[in-house]
This record gives C-alpha cells, structure tokens and sequence, in this order.
C-alpha cells in the first residue's frame, strides 16, 4: 500500500477516536526508577499539585531522579547538597486542625474521631503546612538507583537518520523521562534497553522528533507551552499522531497493538480541550505537514516531493492567508492559491511557524 494512502486510513482512525470508549495508555519504558515523584525517607509518593508540580519541575530542569526531600531529612541521613542554591521547591501539606486543642492531628487520628461522628467544619478545619524539598539529583551520598533488567534494543536507522539531518542530539540520560527540551534543542530519552520493546523506543523517539520540528528554524510551531494548558494538549495530539504516521517507515511491522496505544495517548490528550472535534481535525492535517517534513530529512522522498506534499495538505484558506501575507492582491482562481504557495516555498522549506511524553 502507498504511504499517502495508508496515512489517510490512519487520519481516519484518529478522527473517529472521539467515537470510541477511553483506552488506557501504556508507558512502554521503565526508567532507572519510578516515575511519581516521592519523598525519600517516607518513601510516600506526592499527590494532587505537589506530584504535578514537581513532575513538571524535573522535566524543566533535566532531573533524573523522582526522588525528594527536606533539607532537615538530608542532614539526618548524613548526605550534603551540591550546587543547589536556588533549586529549592516549595511543597505544601494539608493536615486537620483542631481549633479547641489547637494542635495539628494526623489524618490518621481524624480518621478515629471520623467514625465518633467528627467532621470537618466549626471545630476541624484544614490548614497548610509547606516544606522546601530538594531532588535526588542534587543529594551527594544519597542511594543508587536499582538498575531495571534490559532488553536488547537498537534504535532504528531512521532515528539515527532523523536526528542527525534534523540536528538534533538525542541523549540519553538513563532516567524515566522523555521530553523534548526546546530552549537547548534536543531530546532526552531514557537508555534505549529500558524500553518495552523497539518499536516502543522508536515510536517514543519519533513524537520526541516531531516536537522538534516546531522549532523556529524547522516548522516554527507555537511549541513553548505551559503543561496543562490547551496549547501544550494540541501541540501533544500533533506530536503522537506525527509519530504514528513515521512509525509506519520502520522496519518493524506496526501492529494493531501499536496503533491502539497511540489511540490511548490521543484520547488522553483531547480531552483537555474545549474544541475536541475542531481541535483534532486541525492536529492530523498538521501532523501529515510534519510527518512530510520529517520524511523529507530521513531522506525518504526529495525536496520535490516534500513541497508537493506540503501543498496537498494545505488548506485553500491558509493558502490565502499566506498570499496576504505575502502582499499579492490580484484576484486569482482559488486552485491557483495552492500551486502558488509551493513555488514560493521552493527557496526555503519553512513552511509553517517544552514537550514531554508520557505526563498522564
């Protein structure tokens, strides 16, 4: 089957996930840890905003460890910081207090006075109590991290190709996380034999790729996102979806198995916006420009091809748009818009203007 056409059958799989029953997404690597964040003497994870909050702190700043703790907690155990002035990040408690007695109970303890008819309100009220944590990162003397068991994996040619003509460094820091870091323009994935599988490596790789190509000088894409907002879910959809349609050009058969699991991460993400059925539409018509784009540097069609693709997947309207832009104000027949968008493209493939995997 051609590519164009099998893509058009994976458009349509995506356009009709909103139809579908919730699946469930699978992370398909374990990293030299776990991935919720937790505190390291209680071994308790965070929850609420304190795990999301801490989450998208790591990613920002590269750490590697999901582990945490209190300045107090790290002279206890007999470890020292290093190089963490500044990388404090404030975490806050909710505990019940009693306004009577005026003292802090454990949860615990209310959960006692819970069953004796106690409730939360005139004599019980929730306070808040904060703490200045510090990851493992920065802790010297602080525990290994146990090694999960490996498989033998090897990054697809196509990665390798992708990366280097792309210019963009793939490093792999061995830690749990994927992401895309756009203020250094590279991409960070755990060790490749942390991975379920190859494809699993591949196609996480490959939605990494397709978030670089929104960079200024790639596709120049609004890519610099806040985590949780409408921009970043968008921004996520075109990513998976991109990565979906490259994971058709490896050497690995993509199975039904591999296309539910991007069907997961796209449901997941769609949800989180208010236009779904607008919003998911716009993101496959982006990710057929970028996944053109990303054959284009894997050298597996010419930059004549690239720019014919470019133009079946514009719409007449964008192409207006551009013609607008470009100052061309003579009235022309709207078929036209198009095949004049590509030529002007042909000096310069740029034809359209901090991303994780994995944040559920």
């Amino acid at each position: 089957m051609k590519t164009k056409e099998y893509r058009e059958q994976l458009a349509e799989v995506f356009l009709q996930v909103l139809e579908e029953k919730q699946l469930d997404w699978k992370k398909e690597w374990q990293g030299s840890g776990g991935q919720m964040p937790m505190n390291v003497k209680t071994g308790n994870p965070y929850r609420g905003i304190n795990r999301l909050y801490l989450t998208v702190v790591a990613v920002q700043r590269g750490y590697t460890d999901f582990r945490w703790a209190t300045f107090k907690q790290i002279q206890e155990q007999g470890w020292r910081l290093q190089d963490a002035k500044g990388q404090g990040i404030k975490v806050e408690y909710w505990f019940p207090f009693d306004t009577e007695d005026k003292k802090v109970l454990t949860w615990q303890a209310f959960h006692r006075l819970q069953k004796e008819g106690a409730v939360l309100g005139e004599r019980y009220q929730l306070r808040a109590k904060y703490a200045t944590v510090f990851n493992g990162s920065l802790i010297e003397g602080i525990p290994e991290l146990p090694e999960p068991e490996g498989n033998e994996i090897q990054p697809d040619e196509l990665i390798h190709r992708l990366s280097k003509n792309m210019e963009v460094d793939i490093i792999h820091d061995g830690g749990d996380r994927a992401f895309y870091r756009p203020m250094e323009d590279k991409i960070h994935l755990p060790l490749p034999q942390y991975f379920d599988s190859p494809y699993a490596y591949d196609s996480t790789a490959l939605h990494e790729l397709a978030h670089a190509t929104g960079a200024v000088h790639r596709l120049n894409r609004n890519i610099k996102n806040v985590f949780g907002t409408e921009d970043y879910a968008y921004e996520e959809l075109i990513a998976e979806i991109s990565s979906c349609f490259m994971s058709a050009n490896l050497q690995l058969e993509q199975s039904k198995e591999h296309i539910e699991n991007h069907k997961a991460y796209v449901q997941s993400w769609i949800e989180g916006i208010r236009e779904k059925p607008e919003s998911l539409v716009k993101a496959v018509q982006q990710a057929e420009k970028v996944a053109s784009y990303m054959e284009y540097k894997a050298e597996l069609i010419t930059k004549e091809e690239y720019i014919k693709n470019v133009g079946s997947t514009m719409e007449v309207s964008e192409a207006k748009v551009m013609m607008q832009e470009n100052s061309q104000e003579r009235k022309m027949p709207e078929q036209d818009y198009v095949e004049i968008y590509q030529l002007k493209q042909e000096d310069e493939l740029i034809p359209y203007r901090f991303m994780s995997r994995g944040h559920l």
